[in-house]
């Protein structure tokens, strides 16, 4: 389906979402499974991107509803798939990929327009990343709800660069205005130690496929006690879910 800008302008329709109600206490904390060991050894994903799925999975939900889930620097339509298929979900980015062009930080959408916004390892690609937060709550509606995913303890990584991590004290200042109603780390220090040994060639790692699995096996024990490991003090990021008063 094709969208454009004026599609997310309903400013006069309030949002109305599936799951009303939210707390911290009511929904399950993100934690791999023990199938993961062997998707590890496999060289599936990364324990950082199987750990962000998993908190995806969870609280994504909590953004669906009649209007339009809008995904700010979105990597494609990856995240899409963790929402149900009458879920109306718009994709955006300044690169080719994504249905709307919107630069995060000048948001060219009316205030209070937009029903759930949803921004996943984005934040750090932005120089000017206050303009992007102040852009974001510009643009929701009044009970609207925000879904941020940002790093902490992670990796460089250019996309088309990388300039900013972000502690929980930092989200909690730059989130202030607005209603913080989850709040969660994303991995721990196990979870660190078996990211930095997992290579990808896609990564940039230059060894070849017997070490590659060597470090992997390395690894194992690591996450093996990774698979239920959130410790804000050693966070990969954090995922934290939002409503604007209103």
């Amino acid at each position: 389906m094709k969208y454009s800008n004026s599609d997310l302008c309903s400013t006069s329709t309030p949002p109305a979402f599936t799951k009303e109600s939210l707390s911290a206490g009511n929904f399950p904390i993100p934690a791999l499974p023990p199938s993961f060991l062997w998707e590890f050894m496999k060289d599936g994903r990364t324990p950082a991107r199987a750990m962000t799925d998993e908190a995806m999975r969870i609280l994504l939900p909590f953004l669906e509803g009649s209007g339009i889930i809008l995904e700010l620097g979105a990597g494609g339509d990856y995240y899409s798939h963790h929402v149900s298929k009458d879920q109306q979900y718009v994709t955006s980015n300044l690169t080719a990929g994504c249905d709307l062009s919107l630069d995060m930080t000048a948001i060219d959408l009316p205030e209070n327009s937009v029903d759930a916004v949803v921004s996943v390892f984005a934040i750090e690609h932005i120089a000017d990343f206050e303009a992007a937060f102040r852009e974001q709550y510009r643009i929701l509606k009044p009970k609207g709800r925000l879904l941020i995913v940002a790093p902490f303890l992670y990796y460089y990584h250019a996309a088309p660069d990388d300039f900013y991590r972000f502690s929980a004290s930092a989200l909690d200042k730059l989130l202030s205005s607005l209603k913080i109603l989850v709040r969660q780390p994303l991995g721990g220090r196990w979870l660190l130690f078996s990211e930095f040994l997992h290579e990808k060639v896609v990564m940039g790692s230059k060894h070849n496929v017997w070490e590659r699995f060597a470090l992997r096996c390395l690894a194992l024990p690591f996450l093996a006690f990774a698979l239920k490991d959130n410790d804000s003090n050693y966070a990969m990021g954090f995922a934290y879910l939002c409503e604007k008063e209103g």
